[in-house]
This record gives C-alpha cells, sequence and structure tokens, in this order.
C-alpha cells in the first residue's frame, strides 16, 4: 500500500485569514484549494507568494484548482486582489468562488444602483480599504473572466476535485437575504472595528470556567454571509468557518447528519479569527475535534482571538484533548492562557511561514 497526503497550510494573514489546503488525489498527484488571501502590506504579499509558490513547486502540481473568497472583509479579500494583479500568480488560478455584492443582487432580483461606497481610510502607515470598494474591484476584474461563472455560493453547494469533496455549509439564503437588505443602508462612514475595545487575557480561564457569560452570536450582515466548507478527502474531515455564524453551521450540520452528530473532525478552523461570538457550544457539541487554528495576531484594532472563545473550547473538550495552533506568535498571545500552563498551544517558528497540519491516507492503488 501506498501512502497519499494532505496538508492544511494556516499562513500569515494579519487579523485575517489565508488558507491552502494541498491534497493527492488516488494517483498521488497534487491539487490545491486556495481559501482567502488576508489582509496584506507589499511585504506580507511578497512572503505570500513566496510560500505560495515554494508549496506548488515542491509538489510538482504548478497550480490553484480553486480559489475561494469567503466574503469581502478587507482581512480576507486584499490578498486576493493582489494575487490576482500579480502575473506569475494570476494564471496559476483555474477556478474561483465569490460572491459579490452584484451577484447577489441579481439572485434576488434587487437594484444594486443606489448602494454607496465607504471611504477609504488610513490606519497607521498604510492604507485601509473599505471591502465593498473591494467588492467592487474584484467583481470588475473577474466579470469577464471564465474562471468565475457567478454562480451564488450557498448552503447546499458541493464539488468534488478528485477525492476531495467540499460541501458549503455557510451561508444560507436568509443570512445572503440579510446581507443583501443591509447594504444599501449604509451610509458613507469609515468603517470600524467589531472587536471589544481591549485584550481579556488578564481574566484567569478559572473564572471562565466557573462563570462562562452566557453566549450572544455574532450580528455582523456581512461575517453570516461567509463561506464556510467542509472538507472530505479520504475518511478525514476538516471544518473551515471563516467568519461564518455557528447556528448556521450547526443547522447545515444537523440536516445532513441528523442524529450521527457529532462527527469526527481532524481540524477546526475557528471562526472570525476567535471572537466570542462566533464559537457557540452547540457548535462545539456537533463535532469530536482536538486541533483548532486560530488564524488572529492579537492586534489592538479586533483584540482577537478573545479568551473567552478559547476558553469555552477548552472547557467542552478538556485541556488535555485540545491543540490551539497559531498564525503568529508575539507577546500578546504568548500571554493568552500564562495563567494555565496546561493549556497546549502551538505557535510558528518561521513568522513567516505560519501553521501547517499533514494528513496520511493508505491508498490502496
Amino acid at each position: 500500500m501506498k501512502k497519499i497526503c494532505s496538508k492544511l497550510y494556516a499562513l500569515p494573514a494579519r487579523e485575517g485569514d489565508c488558507l491552502l489546503f494541498q491534497f493527492q488525489n488516488g494517483d498521488g498527484e497534487y491539487r490545491h484549494i486556495l481559501i482567502d488571501g488576508g489582509n496584506r502590506t507589499q511585504l506580507d504579499f511578497n512572503n505570500l507568494k513566496k510560500s505560495i509558490l515554494e508549496i506548488l513547486k515542491d509538489s510538482g502540481s504548478g497550480q490553484i484548482d480553486l480559489a475561494i473568497v469567503t466574503h469581502s472583509d478587507d482581512d480576507h479579500i486584499s490578498g486576493i486582489l493582489k494575487i490576482l494583479a500579480d502575473a506569475q500568480l494570476n494564471h496559476l488560478v483555474k477556478k474561483i468562488w465569490f460572491n459579490a455584492e452584484k451577484t447577489i443582487n441579481c439572485f434576488f432580483k434587487t437594484d444594486s444602483g443606489n448602494t454607496q461606497k465607504y471611504k477609504v481610510i488610513t490606519a497607521g502607515n498604510r492604507t485601509a480599504k473599505s471591502s465593498r470598494i473591494q467588492d467592487n474591484d474584484l467583481y470588475n476584474i473577474l466579470d469577464q473572466d471564465e474562471r468565475w461563472q457567478k454562480d451564488l455560493i450557498k448552503v447546499g453547494i458541493s464539488e468534488n476535485i478528485d477525492n476531495l469533496k467540499i460541501t458549503v455549509l455557510s451561508p444560507s439564503i436568509e443570512k445572503l437575504q440579510k446581507l443583501n437588505s443591509y447594504w444599501p443602508t449604509q451610509k458613507q462612514r469609515t468603517v470600524k472595528s467589531s472587536g471589544k475595545k481591549g485584550f481579556d487575557y488578564g481574566v484567569p480561564y478559572q473564572e471562565f470556567k466557573k462563570n462562562m457569560p452566557k453566549f450572544e452570536e455574532d450580528s455582523s450582515p456581512v461575517n453570516g454571509a461567509s463561506i464556510a466548507l467542509l472538507l472530505e478527502w479520504e475518511s478525514k474531515r476538516f471544518l473551515l468557518l471563516s467568519d461564518a455564524h455557528p447556528s448556521v453551521i450547526v443547522d447545515t450540520l444537523q440536516d445532513m447528519y441528523g442524529e450521527s452528530l457529532p462527527i469526527d473532525i481532524e481540524v477546526l478552523k475557528i471562526s472570525h479569527h476567535g471572537s466570542s461570538k462566533n464559537t457557540s457550544d452547540d457548535l462545539l457539541n456537533a463535532v469530536n475535534c482536538k486541533n483548532f487554528i486560530v488564524s488572529a495576531n492579537a492586534n489592538r484594532r479586533h483584540y482577537h482571538p478573545n479568551k473567552e472563545a478559547l476558553s469555552r473550547v477548552l472547557i467542552n473538550k478538556g485541556i488535555e484533548n485540545t491543540n490551539f495552533y497559531f498564525t503568529y506568535f508575539n507577546n500578546e498571545l504568548k500571554k493568552i492562557f500564562s495563567d494555565e500552563s496546561t493549556v497546549n498551544l502551538f505557535f510558528p517558528t518561521n513568522q513567516e511561514k505560519g501553521v501547517c497540519l499533514k494528513y496520511e491516507h493508505e491508498n490502496s492503488r
């Protein structure tokens, strides 16, 4: 028997997401799925480009079979715009999934003519573009591109790439409708953070264990319309939640598996960078999982990850059964469980490489 393998790379993306899933098919050939591109300065992008090209070269594949933009928030879409503007990377992308504002308008047969653009604001020494301007930019880039079919990506959509099955768990039609109704109400304004002002790392884990706050779900229409995915490669499952709302994920898994829940998951990419409003006990009860990826850098704009969210995972799964893999290592993240030394925290040894989790399967071919 010959072993085939898959690797899930969670690349550094500032406060955002950038995931690259590499897998071998039954013949041992490599395929690649890219999910989001993070929020990147030019230096960040140069590092991303180097990492992606190295991964593709090592596999001998040389292409990204599917690139997915989960939603149009800056920390997910920005790097994708840079990839498609890069002559070396652009032609390597073979297919694209993206729910643009205009394609959602079209699905619901509503007029996008009255939507108002956000301002472009300056954050520190770099420009922080608004999500909706970038949404429109990406639409214009892809409008006549055959790699993008303008299909609405929603619950119920699935696709097979060789021995990988991709199932869309979010967004629901209701969440897409809510986003479509929300956009025209937004007057011209600067983009504000949805995060709480301040880290909660000073709250002891035992305090969360004794008195965990009641869960309140994220109310952002943009996050609620995120594309969340279940990847099934051979016998292994991977749950990649973008910024999705946990209630939608739970409802979809319930529809798919019913009394077979909880299902076994190799790794779960925690929703919304470890926000306290995107990981519920209902979601955790729906999966058996030990490994959790936290895509966040503890910046002082969003203050993610929240210790409350990670503590909820630990309480539900048990400290000894839980591994957290972070895409960054810095002084703030180092403090998150300084009061509880038994928590299994894994930080990247190379800040430019992020996290890589590897899985193998015995192939009978």
